[in-house]
C-alpha cells in the first residue's frame, strides 16, 4: 500500500505527526484530487476514496493500533511489520496446506472403509454366534451397518451419544465425533473377540 506521505515543511512537526494525522492528510489530498478530476463536491469525493482498496486500507490504518505512533517511527518500522505480516501469512497458509491434506487423507479412508461395509466387512467381523448370542441379531447388526455403507451414512459419537451423517456432508469439524465413532466399533468388536477367547480357554 503506497500512502503517498510527503514530509511537511517543518521537520519538527514532521516528527510529531501521529499516523492517524498522516492518514487523514493522504485520504484528503487523494479527495481533493477526486473532486478536481471528477468535478464532484470534497464530501461525496471523500466518501469515494475511502471506499476504494486503497482508502479502506488508510481508514483501517487512521483507525487501528498505530493510529498514535509518531508517522516518521511508524514508516521505518514499516518494512519489519509487513515482513512479520508475510511471515505469519506463509505459515498460516502452510498450516492450511497442512489440515486439507490431513482431511484429504481422512476422507479416503472413510470412502475405503465405506466400500468395505457395502461388501459385508461387519458380518465377517463378528464371525460366528458367541455363547448366549443370538444369531439373527447379529444377521440384523450386519444387515443394517450393510444398509448404512450403500446409503453412504457414517457413525458420529458425541458425549456418548451415536448419530448418522451423509458422508458428502462431513466437515472438518465432524472429525473428532468420527473418529470417537470408529474407535468405539472397534473397541466393542475387540472387547467381544476377547470375551469369545477367554470362553474358549475356561472350558
Amino acid at each position: 500500500m503506497d500512502l503517498d506521505h510527503k514530509p511537511t515543511e517543518n521537520p519538527a512537526k514532521d516528527r510529531e505527526q501521529r499516523v492517524s494525522d498522516m492518514t487523514t492528510a493522504v485520504l484528503k489530498r487523494q479527495a481533493e484530487a477526486w473532486a478536481e478530476r471528477t468535478g464532484e463536491p470534497l464530501a461525496e469525493a471523500l466518501e469515494a476514496v475511502r471506499k476504494t482498496e486503497a482508502g479502506r486500507q488508510l481508514g483501517e490504518l487512521r483507525d487501528g493500533a498505530h493510529r498514535g505512533e509518531e508517522a516518521k517511527q511508524w514508516q521505518e518500522d514499516l518494512p519489519q511489520m509487513r515482513a512479520k505480516v508475510r511471515k505469519r501469512t506463509r505459515r498460516e497458509e502452510h498450516d492450511r496446506a497442512q489440515q486439507d491434506a490431513a482431511w484429504a487423507l481422512f476422507m479416503q479412508t472413510e470412502l475405503r472403509e465405506l466400500e468395505l461395509r457395502k461388501d459385508g466387512q461387519l458380518a465377517e467381523l463378528l464371525g460366528e454366534p458367541q455363547p448366549g448370542e443370538s444369531p439373527d441379531l447379529l444377521r440384523r447388526f450386519a444387515s443394517e451397518d450393510r444398509r448404512q455403507a450403500e446409503e453412504r451414512l457414517v457413525a458420529l459419537m458425541s458425549g456418548g451419544k451415536v448419530s448418522y451423517k451423509h458422508l458428502d456432508e462431513l466437515s472438518q469439524a465432524d472429525q473428532p465425533a468420527r473418529i470417537a465413532a470408529r474407535r468405539a466399533r472397534t473397541g466393542w468388536l475387540k472387547e467381544r473377540r476377547d470375551g469369545w477367547l477367554g470362553h474358549g480357554t475356561d472350558t
